[in-house]
Protein backbone atom coordinates (compact mmCIF):
# COMPACT_ATOMS: atom_id res chain seq x y z
CA UNK A 1 0.00 0.00 0.00
CA UNK A 2 3.18 2.31 0.66
CA UNK A 3 4.01 2.16 -2.89
CA UNK A 4 0.72 2.56 -4.23
CA UNK A 5 0.54 5.64 -2.19
CA UNK A 6 3.92 7.10 -3.39
CA UNK A 7 2.70 6.72 -6.79
CA UNK A 8 -0.61 8.17 -6.53
CA UNK A 9 1.08 11.26 -4.31
CA UNK A 10 4.44 12.16 -5.93
CA UNK A 11 5.69 11.44 -2.49
CA UNK A 12 8.44 9.50 -0.44
CA UNK A 13 7.74 5.83 0.68
CA UNK A 14 8.71 8.00 4.61
CA UNK A 15 5.56 10.63 3.76
CA UNK A 16 3.64 7.36 1.92
CA UNK A 17 4.15 5.57 5.37
CA UNK A 18 2.61 8.29 7.33
CA UNK A 19 0.06 9.26 4.80
CA UNK A 20 -1.28 5.71 4.44
CA UNK A 21 -1.21 4.87 8.15
CA UNK A 22 -3.40 8.10 8.41
CA UNK A 23 -5.71 6.67 5.63
CA UNK A 24 -6.30 3.51 6.60
CA UNK A 25 -6.99 3.16 10.36
CA UNK A 26 -8.91 0.00 11.43
CA UNK A 27 -9.82 -1.64 8.07
CA UNK A 28 -13.11 -2.91 7.62
CA UNK A 29 -14.12 -6.61 6.89
CA UNK A 30 -17.18 -6.80 4.07
CA UNK A 31 -20.30 -4.95 4.36
CA UNK A 32 -23.10 -7.81 4.82
CA UNK A 33 -25.41 -4.96 3.41
CA UNK A 34 -28.72 -4.03 3.71
CA UNK A 35 -32.36 -5.36 3.80
CA UNK A 36 -34.72 -4.71 0.69
CA UNK A 37 -38.33 -5.41 2.17
CA UNK A 38 -41.32 -4.83 0.05
CA UNK A 39 -43.26 -1.47 1.55
CA UNK A 40 -46.16 -3.95 2.82
CA UNK A 41 -45.27 -6.79 5.09
CA UNK A 42 -45.75 -10.24 3.36
CA UNK A 43 -48.22 -12.62 4.86
CA UNK A 44 -46.06 -15.50 7.13
CA UNK A 45 -49.69 -15.63 9.02
CA UNK A 46 -51.49 -16.48 6.23
CA UNK A 47 -48.30 -19.05 4.79
CA UNK A 48 -47.87 -20.61 7.80
CA UNK A 49 -51.51 -20.51 9.95
CA UNK A 50 -54.30 -19.47 8.08
CA UNK A 51 -53.53 -20.33 4.74
CA UNK A 52 -52.44 -24.37 5.69
CA UNK A 53 -54.35 -27.16 3.67
CA UNK A 54 -56.50 -29.49 5.48
CA UNK A 55 -53.95 -31.95 6.66
CA UNK A 56 -51.56 -29.74 7.73
CA UNK A 57 -54.13 -27.46 10.03
CA UNK A 58 -56.39 -30.12 11.29
CA UNK A 59 -55.65 -34.18 12.56
CA UNK A 60 -51.92 -35.37 13.31
CA UNK A 61 -49.75 -32.89 11.97
CA UNK A 62 -51.53 -29.84 14.12
CA UNK A 63 -51.19 -31.75 16.89
CA UNK A 64 -47.24 -31.89 16.70
CA UNK A 65 -46.78 -28.36 16.34
CA UNK A 66 -44.39 -27.04 18.98
CA UNK A 67 -45.32 -23.27 18.55
CA UNK A 68 -45.51 -21.53 22.34
CA UNK A 69 -48.12 -19.78 23.39
CA UNK A 70 -46.03 -16.57 23.72
CA UNK A 71 -44.33 -16.54 20.51
CA UNK A 72 -47.03 -16.84 17.61
CA UNK A 73 -45.86 -16.03 14.42
CA UNK A 74 -47.15 -12.65 13.07
CA UNK A 75 -45.95 -10.92 10.02
CA UNK A 76 -43.70 -7.98 11.47
CA UNK A 77 -42.29 -10.77 13.43
CA UNK A 78 -41.49 -13.36 11.06
CA UNK A 79 -39.83 -10.41 8.77
CA UNK A 80 -37.41 -9.25 11.24
CA UNK A 81 -36.70 -13.40 11.86
CA UNK A 82 -35.96 -13.56 7.97
CA UNK A 83 -33.47 -10.42 8.49
CA UNK A 84 -31.76 -11.53 10.89
CA UNK A 85 -31.52 -15.22 9.84
CA UNK A 86 -29.68 -13.67 6.48
CA UNK A 87 -27.84 -11.30 8.54
CA UNK A 88 -24.02 -12.26 8.63
CA UNK A 89 -23.68 -9.29 11.43
CA UNK A 90 -24.35 -12.02 13.35
CA UNK A 91 -21.18 -13.75 13.31
CA UNK A 92 -18.03 -11.94 15.28
CA UNK A 93 -16.71 -11.13 11.51
CA UNK A 94 -19.69 -9.90 9.75
CA UNK A 95 -19.16 -12.82 7.37
CA UNK A 96 -21.11 -15.47 8.53
CA UNK A 97 -24.74 -15.88 9.05
CA UNK A 98 -27.72 -18.28 9.62
CA UNK A 99 -28.17 -19.27 6.19
CA UNK A 100 -25.03 -19.64 5.82
CA UNK A 101 -25.32 -23.53 7.20
CA UNK A 102 -29.10 -23.52 6.17
CA UNK A 103 -29.59 -22.78 2.74
CA UNK A 104 -32.90 -22.67 1.09
CA UNK A 105 -32.45 -24.79 -2.14
CA UNK A 106 -31.31 -27.37 -0.38
CA UNK A 107 -34.21 -27.48 2.41
CA UNK A 108 -32.57 -25.05 4.78
CA UNK A 109 -29.96 -27.74 5.50
CA UNK A 110 -26.32 -27.10 4.18
CA UNK A 111 -24.64 -29.20 1.52
CA UNK A 112 -21.78 -29.92 3.22
CA UNK A 113 -21.12 -32.66 5.33
CA UNK A 114 -19.91 -30.11 7.92
CA UNK A 115 -20.32 -26.82 8.36
CA UNK A 116 -17.56 -24.30 8.08
CA UNK A 117 -17.55 -21.57 10.81
CA UNK A 118 -16.58 -17.98 11.01
CA UNK A 119 -12.43 -18.66 11.35
CA UNK A 120 -12.85 -21.81 8.81
CA UNK A 121 -13.10 -24.53 11.89
CA UNK A 122 -15.90 -27.10 10.92
CA UNK A 123 -19.07 -27.98 12.92
CA UNK A 124 -19.06 -31.38 14.97
CA UNK A 125 -22.01 -32.77 13.60
CA UNK A 126 -23.72 -32.02 10.05
CA UNK A 127 -26.38 -29.21 10.04
CA UNK A 128 -29.88 -29.74 10.86
CA UNK A 129 -32.83 -29.50 8.06
CA UNK A 130 -35.46 -26.24 8.93
CA UNK A 131 -38.28 -27.06 6.91
CA UNK A 132 -41.09 -27.67 9.02
CA UNK A 133 -39.48 -27.74 12.21
CA UNK A 134 -42.69 -26.33 13.56
CA UNK A 135 -43.69 -30.05 13.92
CA UNK A 136 -42.13 -31.73 16.88
CA UNK A 137 -44.14 -32.52 19.83
CA UNK A 138 -41.34 -32.47 22.33
CA UNK A 139 -40.10 -28.91 21.03
CA UNK A 140 -36.10 -29.63 21.03
CA UNK A 141 -33.89 -28.76 18.72
CA UNK A 142 -30.03 -29.99 17.53
CA UNK A 143 -29.60 -33.82 16.66
CA UNK A 144 -28.53 -34.81 20.36
CA UNK A 145 -31.87 -32.37 21.93
CA UNK A 146 -29.71 -30.11 24.29
CA UNK A 147 -31.99 -27.09 23.21
CA UNK A 148 -35.07 -27.17 25.12
CA UNK A 149 -37.02 -24.86 22.58
CA UNK A 150 -36.57 -23.55 19.54
CA UNK A 151 -35.49 -19.86 20.96
CA UNK A 152 -33.29 -21.49 22.74
CA UNK A 153 -31.31 -23.29 19.79
CA UNK A 154 -31.30 -20.21 17.70
CA UNK A 155 -28.87 -17.97 20.17
CA UNK A 156 -26.60 -21.17 20.65
CA UNK A 157 -25.05 -20.99 17.28
CA UNK A 158 -24.18 -17.03 17.43
CA UNK A 159 -22.24 -17.86 20.81
CA UNK A 160 -20.44 -20.84 19.42
CA UNK A 161 -16.84 -20.75 19.09
CA UNK A 162 -16.88 -22.27 16.13
CA UNK A 163 -20.13 -21.34 14.62
CA UNK A 164 -20.64 -17.40 14.60
CA UNK A 165 -18.32 -16.77 17.91
CA UNK A 166 -19.76 -13.72 18.25
CA UNK A 167 -21.63 -12.47 21.96
CA UNK A 168 -25.06 -11.28 22.49
CA UNK A 169 -23.79 -7.91 23.98
CA UNK A 170 -21.47 -7.30 21.33
CA UNK A 171 -24.70 -8.64 18.46
CA UNK A 172 -27.15 -5.77 20.50
CA UNK A 173 -24.75 -2.76 20.33
CA UNK A 174 -24.22 -3.48 16.44
CA UNK A 175 -27.71 -4.41 15.58
CA UNK A 176 -28.89 -1.53 17.30
CA UNK A 177 -25.66 0.47 15.35
CA UNK A 178 -27.62 0.11 11.87
CA UNK A 179 -30.51 2.34 10.88
CA UNK A 180 -32.71 -0.29 10.17
CA UNK A 181 -32.76 -2.74 13.24
CA UNK A 182 -34.54 -0.61 15.54
CA UNK A 183 -37.13 0.12 13.11
CA UNK A 184 -37.90 -3.98 12.47
CA UNK A 185 -38.39 -3.95 16.01
CA UNK A 186 -40.37 -1.29 16.76
CA UNK A 187 -42.44 -2.98 14.12
CA UNK A 188 -42.32 -6.36 15.25
CA UNK A 189 -42.54 -5.68 19.20
CA UNK A 190 -43.44 -2.24 19.90
CA UNK A 191 -40.54 -0.71 20.38
CA UNK A 192 -37.26 -0.21 19.29
CA UNK A 193 -35.64 -1.90 21.85
CA UNK A 194 -33.26 -4.68 20.78
CA UNK A 195 -32.87 -7.63 23.45
CA UNK A 196 -31.60 -11.24 23.25
CA UNK A 197 -35.37 -12.16 23.87
CA UNK A 198 -36.68 -11.03 21.21
CA UNK A 199 -33.89 -11.65 18.89
CA UNK A 200 -35.15 -15.36 19.54
CA UNK A 201 -38.24 -14.79 19.09
CA UNK A 202 -38.51 -13.07 15.37
CA UNK A 203 -35.78 -15.99 14.28
CA UNK A 204 -38.19 -18.90 16.02
CA UNK A 205 -40.96 -17.24 14.03
CA UNK A 206 -38.98 -17.17 11.37
CA UNK A 207 -38.24 -21.05 11.18
CA UNK A 208 -41.58 -21.44 12.58
CA UNK A 209 -43.04 -20.44 9.39
CA UNK A 210 -41.03 -22.66 7.00
CA UNK A 211 -43.50 -24.81 6.59
CA UNK A 212 -43.48 -27.31 3.12
CA UNK A 213 -47.02 -28.52 1.89
CA UNK A 214 -47.06 -28.36 -1.37
CA UNK A 215 -45.15 -31.16 -2.88
CA UNK A 216 -46.58 -34.12 -5.03
CA UNK A 217 -47.02 -36.02 -1.44
CA UNK A 218 -49.58 -33.15 -1.15
CA UNK A 219 -51.03 -33.21 -4.31
CA UNK A 220 -52.22 -37.06 -3.30
CA UNK A 221 -53.30 -36.38 0.12
CA UNK A 222 -55.31 -33.18 -1.22
CA UNK A 223 -57.01 -35.81 -4.38
CA UNK A 224 -57.98 -37.90 -1.65
CA UNK A 225 -58.69 -37.34 2.07
CA UNK A 226 -56.03 -37.39 4.89
CA UNK A 227 -57.06 -40.73 5.95
CA UNK A 228 -56.63 -42.20 2.41
CA UNK A 229 -55.15 -40.39 -0.12
CA UNK A 230 -54.92 -41.04 -3.70
CA UNK A 231 -51.41 -41.70 -4.54
CA UNK A 232 -53.05 -43.50 -7.78
CA UNK A 233 -54.18 -39.89 -9.04
CA UNK A 234 -50.97 -38.49 -8.57
CA UNK A 235 -47.95 -40.68 -8.34
CA UNK A 236 -46.40 -43.25 -11.11
CA UNK A 237 -46.11 -46.56 -10.66
CA UNK A 238 -42.87 -46.60 -9.37
CA UNK A 239 -43.56 -43.61 -6.76
CA UNK A 240 -46.84 -45.67 -5.85
CA UNK A 241 -44.73 -48.60 -4.91
CA UNK A 242 -42.16 -46.60 -3.27
CA UNK A 243 -45.71 -44.94 -0.93
CA UNK A 244 -47.02 -48.66 -0.47
CA UNK A 245 -43.38 -49.82 0.80
CA UNK A 246 -42.74 -46.77 2.84
CA UNK A 247 -46.04 -46.68 4.86
CA UNK A 248 -46.73 -50.65 5.03
CA UNK A 249 -43.32 -52.24 3.82
CA UNK A 250 -40.89 -54.64 6.43
CA UNK A 251 -38.87 -51.28 7.17
CA UNK A 252 -41.74 -49.47 8.86
CA UNK A 253 -40.29 -46.01 7.63
CA UNK A 254 -43.65 -44.54 8.69
CA UNK A 255 -43.66 -45.43 12.12
CA UNK A 256 -40.20 -42.94 13.19
CA UNK A 257 -41.23 -40.56 10.14
CA UNK A 258 -44.63 -39.71 11.26
CA UNK A 259 -47.87 -37.69 9.95
CA UNK A 260 -48.18 -36.27 6.42
CA UNK A 261 -45.33 -33.76 7.53
CA UNK A 262 -43.01 -36.91 7.97
CA UNK A 263 -41.35 -36.12 11.46
CA UNK A 264 -40.22 -37.89 14.07
CA UNK A 265 -41.69 -38.03 17.99
CA UNK A 266 -38.56 -39.08 19.53
CA UNK A 267 -34.70 -39.69 19.43
CA UNK A 268 -33.87 -42.73 18.51
CA UNK A 269 -30.32 -45.02 18.24
CA UNK A 270 -31.15 -46.77 14.66
CA UNK A 271 -27.75 -48.37 14.79
CA UNK A 272 -25.33 -46.24 12.64
CA UNK A 273 -22.78 -47.46 14.58
CA UNK A 274 -21.62 -50.66 16.76
CA UNK A 275 -21.15 -48.89 19.96
CA UNK A 276 -21.75 -45.06 21.29
CA UNK A 277 -18.58 -44.20 21.51
CA UNK A 278 -17.66 -41.91 19.27
CA UNK A 279 -21.00 -39.42 19.60
CA UNK A 280 -23.63 -40.10 22.15
CA UNK A 281 -25.97 -38.26 20.95
CA UNK A 282 -29.22 -37.66 23.42
CA UNK A 283 -27.62 -40.13 25.06
CA UNK A 284 -27.52 -43.91 24.49
CA UNK A 285 -26.27 -43.00 20.25
CA UNK A 286 -30.08 -41.89 20.28
CA UNK A 287 -30.71 -38.41 17.67
CA UNK A 288 -33.24 -36.55 16.84
CA UNK A 289 -35.59 -38.09 14.02
CA UNK A 290 -36.06 -35.06 11.41
CA UNK A 291 -38.78 -33.90 8.91
CA UNK A 292 -38.09 -35.90 5.35
CA UNK A 293 -39.58 -32.86 4.08
CA UNK A 294 -37.01 -32.21 0.80
CA UNK A 295 -34.86 -35.13 1.39
CA UNK A 296 -34.39 -35.20 -2.33
CA UNK A 297 -32.27 -32.03 -2.20
CA UNK A 298 -30.30 -32.70 0.32
CA UNK A 299 -26.53 -33.67 -0.33
CA UNK A 300 -25.83 -35.81 3.52
CA UNK A 301 -27.51 -37.59 5.85
CA UNK A 302 -27.59 -38.36 9.18
CA UNK A 303 -26.23 -36.52 12.30
CA UNK A 304 -22.60 -36.37 10.98
CA UNK A 305 -23.77 -36.42 7.30
CA UNK A 306 -21.84 -40.04 6.15
CA UNK A 307 -24.33 -40.59 3.62
CA UNK A 308 -24.35 -38.55 0.48
CA UNK A 309 -27.22 -39.87 -1.05
CA UNK A 310 -30.43 -41.81 -0.76
CA UNK A 311 -29.51 -44.19 -1.96
CA UNK A 312 -26.58 -45.02 0.75
CA UNK A 313 -28.87 -44.80 3.38
CA UNK A 314 -31.70 -46.61 2.12
CA UNK A 315 -28.99 -49.48 2.02
CA UNK A 316 -27.75 -49.06 5.58
CA UNK A 317 -31.31 -49.77 6.50
CA UNK A 318 -31.47 -52.89 4.17
CA UNK A 319 -27.90 -54.26 5.60
CA UNK A 320 -26.13 -51.59 7.22
CA UNK A 321 -27.91 -51.53 10.81
CA UNK A 322 -24.94 -52.17 13.45
CA UNK A 323 -26.23 -54.56 16.17
CA UNK A 324 -25.61 -51.09 19.13
CA UNK A 325 -26.42 -52.46 22.76
CA UNK A 326 -28.81 -49.57 22.57
CA UNK A 327 -30.36 -50.08 19.09
CA UNK A 328 -34.30 -48.88 19.24
CA UNK A 329 -36.88 -51.61 19.40
CA UNK A 330 -37.80 -50.75 15.86
CA UNK A 331 -35.13 -51.49 14.29
CA UNK A 332 -35.06 -54.79 15.19
CA UNK A 333 -36.32 -58.43 13.27
CA UNK A 334 -36.57 -61.02 15.37
CA UNK A 335 -34.31 -59.28 18.11
CA UNK A 336 -31.45 -58.79 15.41
CA UNK A 337 -30.96 -55.93 13.64
CA UNK A 338 -33.29 -54.96 10.90
CA UNK A 339 -32.58 -57.00 7.48
CA UNK A 340 -34.86 -55.99 4.83
CA UNK A 341 -32.94 -58.06 2.18
CA UNK A 342 -33.49 -55.29 -0.84
CA UNK A 343 -32.38 -56.56 -4.49
CA UNK A 344 -31.83 -54.54 -7.23
CA UNK A 345 -34.31 -57.04 -9.12
CA UNK A 346 -36.97 -56.06 -6.82
CA UNK A 347 -36.67 -52.33 -7.53
CA UNK A 348 -37.40 -51.57 -3.99
CA UNK A 349 -34.63 -49.16 -3.22
CA UNK A 350 -35.32 -47.33 -6.44
CA UNK A 351 -39.11 -47.52 -5.72
CA UNK A 352 -38.16 -45.61 -2.13
CA UNK A 353 -36.27 -42.78 -3.37
CA UNK A 354 -38.93 -42.02 -5.98
CA UNK A 355 -41.45 -42.00 -3.45
CA UNK A 356 -39.09 -39.75 -0.89
CA UNK A 357 -38.61 -37.50 -3.90
CA UNK A 358 -42.68 -36.85 -4.21
CA UNK A 359 -41.84 -34.75 -0.82
CA UNK A 360 -39.80 -31.92 -2.31
CA UNK A 361 -41.90 -28.90 -2.31
CA UNK A 362 -40.29 -26.95 -5.26
CA UNK A 363 -42.56 -23.96 -4.39
CA UNK A 364 -40.82 -23.70 -0.72
CA UNK A 365 -37.72 -23.86 -2.08
CA UNK A 366 -37.76 -20.58 -4.13
CA UNK A 367 -40.45 -18.65 -2.12
CA UNK A 368 -39.43 -15.63 -1.27
CA UNK A 369 -40.60 -15.51 1.67
CA UNK A 370 -37.59 -17.41 3.10
CA UNK A 371 -35.17 -15.85 0.28
CA UNK A 372 -31.94 -13.58 1.60
CA UNK A 373 -33.04 -10.09 1.46
CA UNK A 374 -29.89 -8.59 1.73
CA UNK A 375 -28.58 -6.23 -1.44
CA UNK A 376 -25.82 -3.70 -1.25
CA UNK A 377 -26.77 0.25 -1.17
CA UNK A 378 -24.19 2.27 -3.59
CA UNK A 379 -21.98 4.24 -0.69
CA UNK A 380 -23.27 2.81 2.50
CA UNK A 381 -20.03 2.23 3.45
CA UNK A 382 -20.20 1.34 6.53
CA UNK A 383 -23.44 -0.87 6.37
CA UNK A 384 -25.54 0.89 8.33
CA UNK A 385 -28.13 0.89 6.36
CA UNK A 386 -28.17 4.73 5.18
CA UNK A 387 -25.37 6.71 2.94
CA UNK A 388 -24.18 9.47 5.27
CA UNK A 389 -20.82 10.88 7.12
CA UNK A 390 -19.84 7.77 8.22
CA UNK A 391 -19.58 6.40 5.07
CA UNK A 392 -17.11 9.30 3.70
CA UNK A 393 -14.59 8.08 6.35
CA UNK A 394 -14.60 4.75 5.70
CA UNK A 395 -13.97 5.50 2.27
CA UNK A 396 -11.35 7.68 3.45
CA UNK A 397 -9.55 5.01 6.13
CA UNK A 398 -9.75 2.35 2.95
CA UNK A 399 -8.75 5.20 0.34
CA UNK A 400 -5.99 2.76 -1.75
CA UNK A 401 -6.29 -0.43 -0.53
CA UNK A 402 -7.15 -2.96 -2.96
CA UNK A 403 -9.78 -4.95 -1.17
CA UNK A 404 -12.28 -3.14 1.19
CA UNK A 405 -15.94 -2.33 1.85
CA UNK A 406 -15.27 0.81 0.42
CA UNK A 407 -14.64 -0.23 -3.01
CA UNK A 408 -18.14 0.24 -4.35
CA UNK A 409 -17.71 -0.29 -8.07
CA UNK A 410 -15.44 -3.50 -7.30
CA UNK A 411 -12.75 -2.46 -9.58
CA UNK A 412 -10.25 -3.96 -7.06
CA UNK A 413 -9.28 -0.10 -5.85
CA UNK A 414 -10.74 2.20 -3.12
CA UNK A 415 -10.43 5.69 -5.46
CA UNK A 416 -12.21 8.36 -6.29
CA UNK A 417 -14.76 6.71 -7.97
CA UNK A 418 -15.90 5.36 -4.96
CA UNK A 419 -16.04 9.20 -3.40
CA UNK A 420 -18.35 9.76 -6.47
CA UNK A 421 -20.72 6.58 -5.64
CA UNK A 422 -20.96 7.66 -2.08
CA UNK A 423 -21.34 11.54 -3.47
CA UNK A 424 -23.78 10.64 -5.68
CA UNK A 425 -26.00 8.57 -2.99
CA UNK A 426 -25.29 10.51 -0.08
CA UNK A 427 -29.11 10.68 1.70
CA UNK A 428 -29.85 7.12 0.31
CA UNK A 429 -30.87 4.39 2.96
CA UNK A 430 -32.70 1.42 3.16
CA UNK A 431 -36.20 2.19 2.99
CA UNK A 432 -35.50 3.64 -0.20
CA UNK A 433 -34.78 0.23 -1.69
CA UNK A 434 -38.60 -0.72 -1.09
CA UNK A 435 -40.16 2.53 -1.21
CA UNK A 436 -38.74 4.19 -4.27
CA UNK A 437 -37.84 7.41 -2.56
CA UNK A 438 -35.53 9.85 -4.20
CA UNK A 439 -32.27 10.23 -2.42
CA UNK A 440 -31.09 13.52 -0.84
CA UNK A 441 -28.76 15.38 -3.36
CA UNK A 442 -27.19 17.62 -0.60
CA UNK A 443 -23.92 19.05 -1.81
CA UNK A 444 -20.75 17.57 -0.36
CA UNK A 445 -16.84 18.29 0.15
CA UNK A 446 -14.71 17.44 -2.76
CA UNK A 447 -12.35 15.03 -1.09
CA UNK A 448 -9.35 16.36 -3.36
CA UNK A 449 -9.14 19.46 -1.10
CA UNK A 450 -9.03 17.17 1.94
CA UNK A 451 -6.20 14.64 0.67
CA UNK A 452 -4.01 17.38 -0.67
CA UNK A 453 -4.45 19.26 2.70
CA UNK A 454 -3.31 16.13 4.71
CA UNK A 455 -0.54 15.14 2.17
CA UNK A 456 0.82 19.13 2.40
CA UNK A 457 0.86 18.76 6.06
CA UNK A 458 2.74 15.31 5.86
CA UNK A 459 5.13 16.98 3.83
CA UNK A 460 5.68 19.88 5.64
CA UNK A 461 6.52 17.74 8.70
CA UNK A 462 8.78 15.82 6.77
CA UNK A 463 10.65 18.93 5.61
CA UNK A 464 10.78 20.50 9.14
CA UNK A 465 12.26 16.89 10.51
CA UNK A 466 14.79 17.21 7.65
CA UNK A 467 15.86 20.35 8.34
CA UNK A 468 15.92 20.01 12.50
CA UNK A 469 18.34 17.15 11.28
CA UNK A 470 20.53 19.05 9.11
Amino acid sequence: MMTLCSQRFGISRAVATVLCAWLSVDAFAQPPGVPALPSSLRDYFGYAVTDLPDHFANGPVAATDNTPVDNPITNAGATLGRVLFYDARLSHDNGTSCSSCHQQATGFDDPKQLSEGFEGGLTGRHSTPLANAAYYTRGRFFWDERAATLEDQVLMPIQDAVEMGSTLPELRAELASTDYYPKLFQQAFGTPEITDERIAKALGQFVRSMKSYSSKYDQAVEAGTPENPNFEAVFTELEQQGADLFLHGEGRCSECHTTHAQVGDQPRNVGLDATNDEDAGAGSGRFKTMSLRNVGVREHFMHDGRFSSLEEVIEFYNSGVQNNPTLDNRMKMNGQPMRLNYTPEGGEVEALVAFLNTLTDESFLTNDLFSNPFVQLPGDYDGNGVVDAGDYTVWKQEFGLASSWADGNLDGTVDLADYTIWRDNLGASWEDLAFGASTNTASVPEPGSVLLAATGVLIGLHCFRRRRAV
